[in-house]
C-alpha cells in the first residue's frame, strides 16, 4: 500500500511522516452573524486533498484519521457540566458512508452522544464552488428531529461561507434546542 499523500510505502492510509505532518493543528474560530461559534482545526488549503477523498471509498479512513487527531483531543479537554449531543449535518450515506457521521462518531465520550439522522437537508443542491449569493438563495431547508431541550454541537467537515452552519443553528434554536458550538475539520474562510 502507498501513502495517500506522498506515495511512500505504508501499511496505513498515511505514512508516519505524513501522519505526523497532519497531526499539527492550526485551530481557528469563526463567529457567524447569529453569534454561533465554529471551531476548525486545519486551514482548508492544507487538507483540501484529504477532504476530497470523502467522495471515495477510502475517504472514510482519512476522515477518521483527521477526526482522531483534531476532534478527539478537543472534546477530551472540554469541561462539560451536562451531557450534549453531537449532531452531524446532513448525514446521508453517500459513497458507502456518511462523512459527517464519521466525524460525529469521533466525539463519543461519556458526556457526548452522537445522534444520527436528525438534521437532514431537503435541498440537495451542491454548494461546492458556489458563491455566497448562490448559497443564500438556495437554503438547505433542514428538517430537525433533535429532541427539544437538547444541547448540541453541530458537526461538519468544512466551513466556507458559514451559510450551512448558520441555517442549521437557526433551525435548532427555533425548535427549542441549544446549539452550543460547531466543529469542522477545516476553515476555508470564503466570503
Amino acid at each position: 500500500m502507498r501513502c495517500l499523500v506522498c506515495e511512500a510505502f505504508s501499511w496505513k492510509i498515511l505514512c508516519v511522516a505524513c501522519a505526523d505532518y497532519f497531526s499539527v493543528l492550526h485551530p481557528s474560530q469563526r463567529t457567524l452573524s447569529n453569534g454561533f461559534k465554529v471551531n476548525s482545526f486545519f486551514a482548508y488549503d492544507d487538507v483540501a486533498g484529504l477532504l476530497h477523498t470523502k467522495h471515495t471509498p477510502h475517504g472514510a479512513r482519512v476522515l477518521d484519521f483527521l477526526a482522531r487527531v483534531s476532534f478527539v483531543p478537543f472534546i477530551r479537554k472540554l469541561t462539560l457540566e451536562s451531557p450534549l449531543l453531537a449532531v452531524p449535518i446532513d448525514d446521508h450515506v453517500r459513497h458507502g458512508y456518511s462523512h459527517t457521521a464519521i466525524l460525529a462518531k469521533a466525539l463519543k465520550t461519556p458526556m457526548v452522544k452522537p445522534l444520527y439522522g436528525v438534521l437532514r437537508a431537503t435541498n440537495t443542491t451542491s454548494f461546492s464552488g458556489k458563491s455566497l449569493a448562490f448559497r443564500k438563495a438556495n437554503p438547505r431547508g433542514f428538517t430537525c428531529k433533535v429532541p427539544k431541550g437538547s444541547v448540541v454541537v453541530l458537526v461538519d467537515d468544512l466551513i466556507t461561507s458559514g451559510q450551512t452552519l448558520l441555517e442549521a443553528s437557526n433551525v435548532l434554536t427555533k425548535q427549542g434546542i441549544t446549539p452550543l458550538f460547531g466543529l469542522t475539520l477545516a476553515n476555508a474562510n470564503v466570503t
